[in-house]
């Protein structure tokens, strides 16, 4: 066996390998003899069958298949051995030549993983600050961004309905007047609709995005779960009250008052907890070195997008309409996020070689019940493999996080 290695493009590697006449002839007759173990052929026992008879039996392309993929399993395995390469994914292979009478060829196609070189991140410490604490200034800050948005969102639909009334007036003028009042449009305003996802704002004026209805008193209140009730709520009114709480799912201010603290608590929090983890993930990539392949910075790129896109769905915008606010381009987000982008893939590729340093082991039911909670609807088999694939990953990579911040939080 014969074989070359060579960089193609963005970073992938090309090895092809050629195999003698006598060698394929000799792989040829293994597989053979494997078809004439297993086979069941009329007046002989299995394994006695002459090999002439085998091969019509089981066919000369399957085994010239079965063959040829024995072969790429041995010399690639062989090969990645010696040249200390490892495929990210599954190789991609093409046949050259395959013939009984004929030398073997195959060329194969991957990315390799890039090398990760781990220095002594143990040495590292990293000081964990406490979440700070949300003050009464806070929480009715929060709660004035939410009246204030709910009031400007009267104020629009007033105007919405102004302008339809215009528009029905006119239509009824014309004889052309087809109208079926709905529950959505009841009321002095239109409100939003109650399958629609509202909003809050933090005490810091970030927007909050929140679906659900609230009614209850437990330990579950939230304002991810506080919705609108327009027919309820007096909508003259100038600052938040009991009627307000109440208009917005709470009991009264008060409730609203605890709700929003505990969320402002659960985001302060989260804050934290990112900021100190980027600075982990910060020290840790300066021990390292990671060649970082430019597939897999394009990868990251489109997974930034993806969430972009996930985003902006939320906010009931398209991409292309931020994109005509920002005035701006989809290559030139991308340039933009660059930097950001093979900073993710260095983190992720380094906290993967610690993990596999460390020895951290994923659990079969580990993933089955991360697997159980993920709706799998419309999936097809392949997709569930790649859903699990993914989840263990996921697991992985966050035991590998618990992992090292026990070891460097001082």
């Amino acid at each position: 066996m014969q074989y070359t290695v060579s960089k193609g493009e963005k970073g992938k590697v090309e090895i092809k390998v050629d195999v003698s006449k006598t060698q394929f002839e000799e792989a040829f007759n293994q597989v053979l003899l494997q078809f004439s173990k297993g086979a069941k052929i009329a007046g002989f026992r299995p394994g006695k069958a002459p090999a002439d008879v085998v091969e019509r039996h089981v066919g000369l392309g399957k085994i010239l298949n079965e063959t040829a993929s024995s072969l790429i399993s041995k010399h690639l395995a062989e090969i990645f051995k010696k040249e200390n390469l490892m495929p990210l994914d599954s190789p991609n292979v093409a046949v050259g030549s395959l013939g009984r009478d004929l030398p073997f060829s195959f060329t194969s196609t991957f990315t390799p993983k890039p090398k990760v070189v781990i220095g002594d991140w143990k040495k590292i410490k990293v000081k964990k600050v406490k979440a700070r604490e949300i003050t009464e200034t806070d929480v009715a800050e929060s709660i004035k961004n939410i009246f204030e948005a709910w009031k400007k969102q009267q104020e629009t639909g007033n105007k919405k309905q102004e302008t339809r009334k215009e528009e029905e007036d006119t239509d009824k003028k014309n004889g052309k007047f087809i109208f079926e009042r709905s529950e959505k449009t009841k009321g002095s305003a239109v409100p939003l609709s109650r399958d629609e996802k509202a909003f809050i704002y933090d005490a810091h004026g970030n927007k909050l995005f929140f679906k659900k209805s609230l009614r209850s008193s437990s330990s579950q209140d939230s304002t991810a779960g506080l919705k609108i009730d327009d027919e309820s709520f007096d909508k003259t009114q100038d600052s938040p009250d009991d009627q307000f709480a109440k208009a917005i799912g709470a009991r009264d201010l008060i409730h609203l008052q605890e709700i929003v603290k505990k969320d402002l608590e659960t985001l302060v929090a989260d804050q934290t907890e990112a900021k100190f983890e980027q600075e982990i993930f910060d020290e840790i990539v300066k021990t390292s070195t990671v060649d970082v392949g430019e597939i897999l910075v394009e990868d990251e790129l489109n997974r930034i997008l993806v969430r972009l896109n996930s985003q902006l769905a939320q906010q009931k915008k398209t991409l292309e309409e931020y994109l005509s606010e920002q005035k701006t381009t989809i290559d030139e987000l991308k340039a933009k996020w660059r930097p950001q982008a093979e900073k993710n893939v260095k983190i992720s590729l380094t906290i993967d070689q610690i993990g596999k340093d460390e020895k951290v082991q994923v659990q079969k039911e580990e993933v089955d019940r991360a697997f159980a909670s993920v709706n799998q609807t419309n999936l097809s088999d392949e997709q569930k493999r790649d859903l699990e694939r993914y989840l263990a990953f996921s697991i992985f990579q966050a035991k590998t996080l618990d992992l090292i911040k026990k070891a460097v939080t001082s």
